[in-house]
């Protein structure tokens, strides 16, 4: 059966429905793959709330194309610009469901605010490289998915012509709605009611798996309409009502008498704590050896733009949104500027994305150089490091203090190096993304051969590192200039089940190696339990400011005097996690989510978390003022 060139307003609202119906059934065996982390060994009520959960997901998310889709069949007559603009868009739906599934499989979440950064904000390019499996799998599914998509509407259309009995036509989808897809709801929402008022974590854990899923807080509704209370006490809640920056509250004084050393940091992006050795970073390794070596210490972020901003600003990365909003700099930059400093800043990668030329740089961006045209990051290692020894050696004879600062990012994903320089190995020739996001995970020879790319792209990046610190040597600047060798975060390998960064509070993504050398510093080791937060208060108070004033413009500490029984706190985004002696408790800042969770160092749930939240409530009210001390 053919449809005519002018089908009926009925006929096409009917196949715009079919067509909707058909599109919820291939996105439900998409998204299938989220199933894939359903506990298998647990009770079978997780999967009585799964199941529903995933048709009722699935159902929220095709509700507006699909009821636009309906109305543009009844008002429009043109069928083949209804046939092509529904194939597009339905197919575009089920390529991003797909891709969703894939990134869900890595970072354990969605499409967020953070993707899509990733997606418009210029430079973002450097950050992630796709490699030509995920080019082809895309292609393919778009062609192969758009004609399903065609096929389906015109036999749709041509069966809704030729049915005698409206009645009969609207029966079915009414059915599918009526039997299956509302049922599922009621059902899903009623389970997640129930376990959010006992604090189930086994089942509301699960609401993650899926995108958009709508957590409707129960505690107040049941309490204020139902007379109903929860069954066990809530933690408190963090929820950032300032939108204005108010910071700092007092800038630091420093005494004109004070010391000026220079001060040279150092960053090699994903750079996990146990990559510094004589095989993986030998330069670096020699290096410590006259240096003082924080052994327990995390960055303030899992991922580049809250890592570098813990480190540059002191602050929680609470504040990135507000700070890039107002393009605020910070305190360190403006209190190192007006001493007289200058300023060199050099970069590998792109110095847009994440939008640190408008944050941390935006004071000094004329002193920010970053594009040094080679593709491949390697190259731009080399490049950047040739630059700043330049510089270096134009001050050379110069009174005046300098700042510089040195992003090395060939460890980054996808792990560049030279080709003929493989001392780790087998080696990985490109990181294959299909094989490392399947549901299965990848194969454990392609983890080991990835896992060395990247041992052999830190390798490359010490080789580099070490160029700058024989350059600071031969120089003569150690005698007056503060070195600092660092990363942003860690990098994970399925250690705990993620690959990267960005995902999790996971010691391999968050816990850094810290390397100080330089004039009033004794070599060593140093245990105590430091943070990025902790290097702008201690880098300004070695110029002389009141650590008594340090609470006015951040909400660091100093590395020579770490607080004991420190609860560290890590941002991601939209969220943080609080390092405890008991666990890591994930505080969501999501308007989207209620509950706090606590996992174990390994990132399991921790199911009956209700003392642990309880044992830590005045360190969490303790967060909550450091998310508004400097907001208005």
């Amino acid at each position: 059966m053919k449809p005519s060139n002018s089908p009926s307003p009925r006929a096409r609202r009917h196949a715009a429905v079919q067509l909707w119906l058909a599109n919820i059934g291939i996105a439900m065996i998409v998204g299938s793959n989220y199933l894939a982390h359903v506990p298998h060994d647990e009770h079978p009520r997780l999967w009585l709330f799964a199941l529903p959960a995933l048709v009722s997901s699935i159902l929220t998310l095709t509700l507006v194309p699909g009821l636009l889709f309906v109305l543009a069949a009844h008002l429009f007559r043109q069928v083949r610009v209804l046939a092509y603009a529904q194939a597009v868009l339905w197919t575009v739906f089920q390529v991003l469901l797909y891709a969703d599934t894939r990134i869900f499989n890595i970072f354990r979440y969605h499409f967020n605010g953070q993707v899509w950064n990733l997606v418009y904000t210029r430079g973002s390019e450097d950050a992630i490289h796709l490699g030509w499996q995920v080019w082809t799998a895309v292609s393919l599914g778009l062609a192969c998915v758009g004609g399903i998509e065609l096929f389906i509407w015109r036999w749709s259309l041509a069966r809704s012509e030729h049915h005698t009995s409206a009645s009969k036509r609207l029966l079915r989808p009414a059915m599918v709605f009526g039997s299956v897809l509302l049922p599922a709801v009621l059902i899903e929402k009623s389970i997640y009611a129930q376990a959010d008022l006992s604090r189930d974590r086994q089942v509301t854990a699960l609401a993650r798996l899926f995108p958009l899923y709508a957590r409707v807080p129960m505690e107040d509704l049941a309490s204020k309409v139902l007379g109903v209370d929860s069954e066990k006490p809530r933690p408190p809640h963090i929820v950032l009502d300032g939108i204005e920056l108010d910071y700092p509250l007092e800038d630091p004084f420093i005494p004109a008498d004070g010391p000026r050393p220079n001060v040279v940091v150092i960053v090699i992006d994903c750079l996990r704590e146990d990559m510094i050795g004589p095989e993986s970073t030998p330069a670096i390794d020699a290096w410590a050896k006259d240096s003082l070596v924080f052994e327990n210490h995390v960055s303030g972020g899992n991922s580049t733009r809250y890592g570098l901003f813990s480190l540059l600003y002191g602050l929680h990365g609470s504040y990135w949104f507000p700070v890039l909003q107002e393009q605020r700099s910070p305190v360190l930059i403006d209190v190192l500027d007006e001493l007289g400093y200058e300023f060199g800043v050099f970069s590998s990668a792109s110095m847009n994305y994440p939008e640190l030329r408008d944050t941390a740089w935006s004071r000094i961006e004329d002193d920010v150089h970053d594009d040094f045209g080679a593709t491949q990051p390697w190259v731009r290692d080399g490049l950047a490091k040739d630059a700043l020894i330049s510089w270096l050696d134009e001050r050379e004879d110069d009174a005046a203090p300098f700042f510089s600062f040195i992003l090395l990012d060939s460890p980054h994903q996808t792990y560049s190096h030279p080709p003929q320089k493989t001392p780790f190995a087998p080696s990985a020739e490109e990181v294959n993304y299909l094989a490392m996001t399947g549901n299965e995970g990848p194969e454990p020879g392609e983890l080991e051969r990835v896992r060395n790319r990247y041992k052999n792209a830190v390798r490359h990046a010490d080789d580099v590192a070490g160029e700058i610190l024989e350059r600071l040597e031969a120089g003569g600047f150690l005698e007056s200039t503060l070195v600092f060798v660092t990363g942003d975060h860690g990098e994970e390998f399925l250690e705990c089940g993620f690959f990267g960064h960005t995902s999790a509070f996971t010691p391999e993504q968050v816990r850094v190696p810290f390397v100080v050398r330089g004039p009033g510093i004794e070599p060593g080791t140093s245990d105590g339990s430091t943070s990025h937060l902790d290097f702008a208060p201690t880098l300004l108070e070695i110029l002389g400011a009141d650590p008594a004033m340090r609470s006015k413009w951040t909400l660091g500490g100093s590395f020579f005097e770490p607080e004991p029984q420190r609860r560290r706190v890590i941002s991601g985004w939209n969220e943080l996690g609080m390092w405890t002696p008991a666990g890591i408790v994930r505080v969501p800042l999501s308007p989207f989510e209620f509950d706090l969770e606590v996992y174990d160092y390994r990132w399991r749930l921790v199911m009956d978390d209700a003392d642990i939240l309880q044992e830590e409530a005045d360190q969490l009210l303790r967060l909550g003022a450091e998310c508004h001390r400097f907001l208005r």
